[in-house]
């Protein structure tokens, strides 16, 4: 213990930076103080948005902060209604340290201080999405189901482990919440702007409590329906390639371009009943489910003269200029036109399902003086994809030559010769079906105690044990075909698109944007109907792409409360230490067709210490240093294969990889103006101890040369990072302006990792190293509106295959996202006491995401979302 003490030495460096953040903010606290009383006329209205209004989020939300053993943020349901957020992911962007990625306009990914490690649990349970990987997807789960969400930064030795990151709590309702009887519910439109499509969604929630003779009774039911339909738009500049003509230029080799329409369907429930037969006693059984279905049509057009071209000395297709090549002042392409046109045009569908249930029941009882807690769980999650694409290729007329010109906002990307409404210009290529079928369950126990001592400095202590048995399954297939047919006329629906307003916000610039697909998406659907007309069967889940995990785990704590003082100031916390021995068994079939069972057990020693300084009533000083594991995903555990057709690319996991630690030091000064207002300033310090990396070599399998990627622990890596945060209303203005009120945020999160690009180190994938949130408040009366900016710094988003030579030699290059900012709305007005009606947009910008090839300063993808608006009617009894 005192060697992992001794890594604290970096708090006292990055303390003085979090109190110098603080201040930076002093004279917005003297802004929000009110130290004259309201008029006599405004202190009713005034004590009313203090009760009900986003003021009384803010408390609630303030005082988990405030009072929590550890370092922590929360939203609360009042602040995951006020913006027009669609899932937790994008409910959970609003809080300091967390960043999301985004997928086809909604909030996907979540990293919390620049790792996507994280542990998610609903009531303190572990909840997950059946796949590859571990944790929840957060699209999965509606903003409206929930009551709150917490997000831990350090841990204490209750919370379960498996979250390097930190570890998100999801609140549902209850019925003992309420004082009685409550019924709320909600109706929502929607437009998506870019879809040019309209939706309706809904949410209502029924509690009640009653006292009997044998208790006090309460039951729950909350429903959620939301279906949403969206359009994306997607240009993708290919791979770097060097020029055949020996000057070192290197231009994108392909263009693809996409139109994307989807639907999604997201239905949520969640049901709980509560006993309390007496003061000593209470029991609670939560059923929870959500599931989400979604269908994409995607019409694609891919380009590129590499192909069309090949050397006879290396048999590696080199890009031929067709005239002069434009480059910039430090050489670099800019435009140029090149021989041969190799064109094709796709349309597919793809349909996925996924749903997730958890049933509990939980117990807690006083025995004398202590508190015991009792949890049994049981969570199942399954996850369904299916996908099929039927391929036309194209060609151009002679001249075949393709042109590309990057000098215009969107990249311009053409053939002249071209001749894309022409069904004479068209074959059938290719035939592709994919198939994916995963689940996933767990059971899990727990029993916790905590008593009150006297005994010394320590006030509580707390123990307890958890033991869980989860299981994974995963299958797969990939197949990709040759047709080869001339015909098109046994190819139901040809026809030319009907949209020709491709990337229309994205600025100009000369690309295709109409070609002839298959426009029957529901011919594309039926498996046996596509199959058959080019003389192929349904094909069966391949033996080497699927595997069987089952992990069990055994976690036993300890932990105490301290209350002490540090000369005359009032010191608190805790100190604890988590033991987890986790068992896990691996069966897979290898290239040999031969199966293969693997059997492994480690034990994780997790010491945590958090300790609250109150230098002033209203100021606090934390300090947290605690060591924390996750475990590798299960596809990169196990050995299975899996198989990219479509480009080549393969993945193969490794059971040698060992899991990643890390240990971590956290400060932070919070200053409490009032209930709702403060400021805080956080500094934190993370080294993490064997960061995965993938290795990529070639290999052939069944004939063809993939790109192998295998995961391996690399060397270790450091994060390291700031936040500072305001929020609060400024009760000194005057009148009607009293309901102004501002949140603000930011982080800094600087990160060094091992990369398999040339065996340098780079920044976490998918991490920003600057992000900021700024939400403008007005809360007054019967009115209420919120305007929020949210912006993140440029980061990396995966790395491609380039030809940086004209001899056959590949390599790796990053791709990095440009940074970008959204802006959402919200205003509601109360019609009466119970019903509000409001107005929300999402991506009021009409924000475009763009990502370029770091190692050559070219452009990679150009992305279009559009931008949503809706109007709801709230009520509640």
């Amino acid at each position: 213990m005192t060697a992992y003490l001794n890594r604290s030495s970096t708090l006292p460096a990055l303390a003085p930076v979090a109190l110098a953040c603080a201040a930076l903010l002093s004279p917005l606290a003297a802004l929000a103080q009110d130290t004259t009383p309201p008029a006599s006329g405004d202190s009713a209205k005034l004590d009313t948005v203090v009760v009900q209004g986003q003021r009384s989020s803010l408390i609630r939300a303030q005082d988990i902060k405030r009072n929590a053993e550890q370092v922590v943020d929360s939203i609360v349901a009042d602040d995951i209604g006020k913006l027009p957020d669609a899932n937790v992911a994008e409910a959970l962007q609003r809080i300091s340290g967390v960043q999301i990625s985004r997928n086809r306009g909604e909030g996907d990914r979540v990293q919390v201080r620049g790792l996507q490690q994280t542990q998610t649990l609903l009531n303190g349970r572990v909840i997950f999405t059946a796949g590859k990987e571990r944790g929840l997807s957060f699209q999965d789960v509606p903003a409206e189901l929930l009551a709150g969400a917490d997000v831990y930064k350090t841990p204490t030795a209750e919370l379960i482990e498996g979250g390097i990151g930190g570890v998100i709590d999801l609140r549902t309702r209850r019925p003992f919440d309420f004082a009685g009887f409550k019924l709320a519910g909600s109706v929502k439109a929607s437009r998506a702007d870019l879809a040019d499509k309209n939706n309706a969604e809904g949410s209502v929630l029924v509690s009640n409590r009653w006292k009997l003779d044998a208790g006090e009774f309460g039951a729950l039911l909350s429903v959620s329906t939301q279906k949403r339909e969206y359009r994306s738009d997607t240009q993708e500049l290919d791979n770097p390639a060097a020029l055949a003509d020996g000057s070192g230029t290197v231009a994108p080799l392909g263009n693809w371009l996409a139109y994307e329409f989807g639907e999604r369907d997201r239905k949520a429930a969640s049901a709980s009943l509560q006993w309390r037969p007496d003061a000593r006693s209470e029991y609670t059984l939560d059923l929870n489910h959500t599931q989400l279905k979604s269908r994409t049509d995607v019409y694609g057009f891919y380009a590129s003269p590499f192909w069309a071209n090949y050397s006879d000395t290396a048999g590696q297709g080199q890009l031929w200029a067709d005239g002069t090549v434009k480059t910039d002042s430090q050489g670099r392409f800019v435009s140029g036109t090149f021989w041969g046109a190799d064109m094709s045009t796709s349309s597919s569908v793809a349909d996925e399902n996924t749903r997730i249930d958890q049933f509990s029941l939980a117990g807690k009882w006083k025995v004398a003086d202590a508190v015991v807690r009792s949890d049994i769980s049981h969570t199942r999650s399954k996850f369904d994809r299916f996908y099929q694409e039927v391929r036309l290729g194209t060609f151009s007329d002679d001249p075949a030559t393709y042109t590309f010109d990057l000098s215009t906002k969107l990249p311009s990307a053409y053939s002249d010769t071209a001749q894309l409404d022409n069904p004479a210009n068209y074959w059938a290529d290719k035939t592709l079906y994919f198939r994916i079928k995963n689940s996933g369950r767990e059971t899990a126990w727990r029993a916790d105690v905590d008593k009150p001592v006297d005994a010394g400095i320590l006030t509580k202590l707390h123990g307890g044990v958890r033991i869980n048995d989860r299981r994974a399954e995963s299958a797969e297939i990939n197949t990709i075909d040759d047709i080869w047919m001339y015909s098109l006329s046994a190819i139901p629906s040809v026809g030319l698109l009907p949209n020709n307003n491709l990337l229309k916000d994205a600025g100009s610039g000369n690309i295709p944007r109409q070609w002839l697909g298959v426009l029957d998406t529901n011919w594309l659907r039926n498996t046996e109907a596509v199959r058959s007309t080019f003389g192929l069967t349904e094909p069966s889940f391949d033996p080497a792409q699927t595997f069987n995990y089952r992990e069990r785990g055994a976690a036993l704590y300890g932990a105490g409360d301290i209350d002490t003082s540090l000369g005359s100031l009032p010191l608190t916390g805790n100190v604890g230490l988590r033991v987890v021995q986790t068992k896990t068994e691996r069966a897979y079939t290898n290239l040999s067709s031969e199966r293969v069972n693997l059997d492994k057990t480690d034990t994780d020693w997790l010491p945590s210490v958090n300790l609250r300084l109150e230098l002033q009533p209203d100021l606090q000083a934390r300090l947290g240093l605690s060591r924390v594991v996750t475990r590798p995903n299960f596809d990169q555990l196990t050995p299975s294969l899996s198989l990219n057709v479509n480009d080549q690319t393969a993945y193969q996991g490794n059971p040698e990889l060992d899991r990643l630690r890390a240990n971590q030091v956290d400060g932070t000064l919070e200053y409490y103006i009032s209930k709702s207002d403060s400021i805080y300033g956080a500094a934190f310090y993370k080294e993490v101890q064997g960061f995965v990396q993938n290795t990529v070599t070639q290999v052939a399998i069944q004939g063809t040369t993939y790109s192998l990627s295998t995961p391996t622990n690399g060397s270790d890596g450091r994060i390291r990072g700031l936040e500072i945060g305001y929020q609060g209303f400024f009760n000194q203005l005057p009148g009607y302006l009293r309901g102004l009120g501002l949140q603000a945020n930011f982080t800094y999160v600087d990160s060094a990792a091992p990369s398999s690009i040339n065996g340098r180190t780079a920044p976490l994938e998918g991490l920003s190293k600057r992000s900021a949130n700024i939400v403008g408040m007005y809360d007054y009366g019967d009115f209420s509106a919120r305007l929020a900016y949210n912006w993140r710094s440029e980061y990396a988003v995966g790395s491609r295959l380039s030809y940086p030579t004209n001899d056959g030699v590949t390599a790796l290059t990053p791709v990095t996202m440009k940074g970008y900012g959204m802006v959402d709305a919200f205003i509601s007005y109360a019609i009466t006491g119970k019903i509000k009606i409001a107005l929300e947009g999402n991506n009021l910008t009409n924000t475009v995401r763009r990502s370029y090839f770091s190692d050559y300063n070219l452009p990679r993808g150009t992305y279009a979302d559009g931008r949503r608006f809706a109007i709801s009617l709230r009520a509640e009894l």
